[in-house]
């Protein structure tokens, strides 16, 4: 077994490598395309004003230390403001727009790809460190299973919203 470790620990590093480049590449095809196609918001570029309270940030704006707090008037410019909000139910439904389902898709990607590269980089430890080793493949393992557990989740309830909306709708067009 220890010689089989040994054995595919290179290639795990390389593997390891290769998922990290794909998912940094992935991640910043995403941030691209979330700045040309989300939708700007009235504040971008603008200066807004607004009674809430102070951050760490305003705080050292304003040459104070100490925890932030408070209400106060503040303001602050909105260099970048661009959202594009995707629910299961719009993708159940057929809502959601082509480009909205290759984000989701694209997204769903670079989840896969960094716990691949945290499960290989895991499993190139193993030979010199087992017990970091270990932790690392636990926790990429575990992370991959809750995630597709949640993805899993939101598509069936879902389903089971739109599945009981359509028998009320049904039922409604009986009684009349």
């Amino acid at each position: 077994m220890d010689s089989l470790l040994v054995t595919l620990a290179p290639y795990s590093l390389v593997a390891a490598a290769v998922f990290g480049l794909l998912f940094v590449a992935d991640f910043l095809a995403l941030i691209i395309y979330v700045s040309r196609s989300g939708k700007i918001e009235p504040e971008e570029g603008h200066v807004v004003t607004e009674n809430r309270p102070l951050t760490t940030s305003d705080v050292a704006i304003l040459g104070r230390t100490g925890a932030p707090g408070g209400r106060y008037w503040g303001k602050h410019k909105v260099f970048l403001s661009r959202s594009m909000f995707v629910t299961d139910m719009s993708l159940v439904d057929g809502t959601a727009t082509k480009a909205q389902r290759r984000f989701v898709h694209g997204v769903i990607l670079a989840i896969i790809l960094f716990f691949l590269a945290w499960f290989c980089g895991g499993l190139a430890l193993l030979p010199s460190q087992p017990a970091s080793g270990i932790l690392v493949v636990m926790f990429a393992t575990v992370s991959i299973f809750l995630s597709v557990r949640s993805l899993r989740k939101g598509r069936a309830d879902a389903l089971r919203k739109l599945q009981e909306r359509q028998e009320s709708r049904e039922a409604h067009r009986h009684k009349l």
